[in-house]
């Protein structure tokens, strides 16, 4: 005859369930917020670029798809770089907290508790776009389904990320 541990009481499991949702609702804000942050630098690049664009055009020293395509390859590029910047080099810099982790009041570590190494950073940023499926909803189920609350780039990378008493 064998025993199974008895079941936790449904308070301790609606309880743990809100947790679990409140991780990943702040995940998902400081993920808006991060991006939201590259964007808008993309935009204010794209601007710049189409503003030094048009007098170029008008004078004739390039062709006239320079006002298109001059601001769209900007704009991609400076979000692209910024993102890069903002998943991987602030970190580093900061003890593991993004711009959008700083205001949700979140950190990345490692699974023993230490600062993540660069390397780490790096894939969780590539996995970013397996997390980013379905706009979000693969990492938000794995978040919710996972003993410690990690997407699949922190899954893969050794890192976890836990609210931040403080904050350096």
């Amino acid at each position: 005859m064998t025993t199974s541990a008895p079941e936790p009481p449904a308070a301790d499991r609606a309880g743990e369930l809100a947790e679990r949702l409140g991780m990943a609702g702040r995940r998902a804000v400081q993920s808006v917020l991060d991006w939201a942050l590259a964007v808008g630098i993309g935009v204010f690049a794209a601007l710049v670029a189409g503003l030094i664009a048009i007098p170029l055009v008008q004078w004739g020293w390039v062709p006239p798809k320079l006002i298109l395509w001059g601001p769209a390859i900007t704009f991609l590029v400076a979000t692209q770089a910024c993102d890069i910047v903002i998943q991987i080099w602030v970190p580093v810099r900061r003890n593991g907290v993004t711009p959008g982790m700083l205001v949700m009041g979140l950190r990345v570590q490692t699974l023993r508790g230490g600062r993540p190494k660069a390397r780490a950073y790096l894939i969780r940023w590539v996995l970013l776009t397996v997390d980013g499926l379905l706009l979000g909803l693969v990492a938000f189920v794995s978040i919710v389904a996972t003993k410690r609350r990690q997407r699949i780039g922190d899954l893969v990378a050794r890192t976890l990320v836990v609210r931040a008493d403080h904050v350096d």
